[in-house]
């Protein structure tokens, strides 16, 4: 059953999304076919500048909608009067969130994707790849200078961090909608209010765990390996950690305390 329910919420959101994906891969190479050109120079750059213009308003709505969608699926389809229907579908409650929230990832990694591809479409060339190529280098020679052998472990350790970022941010927002919608009156209100309170509780518990690590382990706060060592590892676990509860709060309240009124 899970899989029709990503089925269906694929479709539900493609219909919005990859129309927008298309335009922003269409003016970029409008744009990159632009550049070629010379006869669009004096009053005709006018055309070249609004092209481009389009473009990065392109970028910012592809983004920005991925971003409002993910919260208008979850409020309309789970917490508006189409709950009533889907909360009386045959499936545990917790194969609604993780639908939800596997279809949320897939999209936000898709936009940032399709982003790069488009900036790729756009600004490819030998000369820019070069540079490029050249950055990265010596990106990475500056981390093995700050970090020596470690840089590698750095890197590895801040994909997983982006990544466990990704799902806590989506899960908080989940679970601030469930908690807001848990009260009688104010429902929207008290879910920013949620979202606020959570957010600033476990930016607190995550700066008092790693002082206390950093005092009971004697780790020079000031020094640049503390990042690999413990900043890093301390975070990615207290993101587990913080996925887990948000996910078991959301689950619980649709389970017990659900209210659609």
């Amino acid at each position: 059953m899970l899989k029709k329910l990503i089925k269906h919420e694929l479709y539900a959101t493609a219909r919005f999304l990859i129309p927008l994906y298309l335009i922003m891969v269409v003016l970029s190479l409008a744009n990159r076919l632009l550049t070629n050109f010379d006869i669009f120079r004096g009053p005709l750059n006018t055309i070249r500048i609004l092209m481009l213009v389009a473009y990065v308003i392109s970028i910012v709505a592809s983004l920005a909608v991925t971003f409002i969608l993910i919260i208008l699926r979850f409020y309309k389809n789970l917490m508006s009067e189409e709950g009533y229907l889907m909360f009386t579908l045959p499936v545990k409650t917790s194969q609604l969130i993780n639908s939800k929230l596997i279809v949320s990832i897939f999209w936000c990694l898709t936009s940032i994707l399709v982003v790069i591809s488009s900036l790729l479409i756009l600004f490819a060339t030998n000369q820019n790849m070069n540079i490029f190529w050249q950055a990265i280098d010596q990106t990475l020679a500056s981390l093995k200078d700050e970090f020596g052998d470690q840089y590698i472990l750095f890197i590895f350790e801040l994909l997983l961090m982006i990544i466990a970022n990704l799902f806590l941010y989506i899960l908080l927002i989940y679970g601030s909608i469930a908690i807001g919608h848990s009260f009688t009156k104010n429902k929207i209100i008290s879910s920013f209010a949620s979202y606020a309170v959570i957010n600033t509780a476990m930016q607190i518990i995550m700066l008092i765990i790693i002082l206390f690590l950093a005092y009971i382990t004697g780790i020079d706060l000031e020094d640049s390996s503390i990042v690999p060592k413990l900043l890093f590892p301390t975070y990615m676990i207290m993101s587990f950690v913080f996925n887990i509860v948000l996910y078991i709060t959301t689950n619980h309240i649709f389970k017990r305390k659900l209210n659609l009124e």
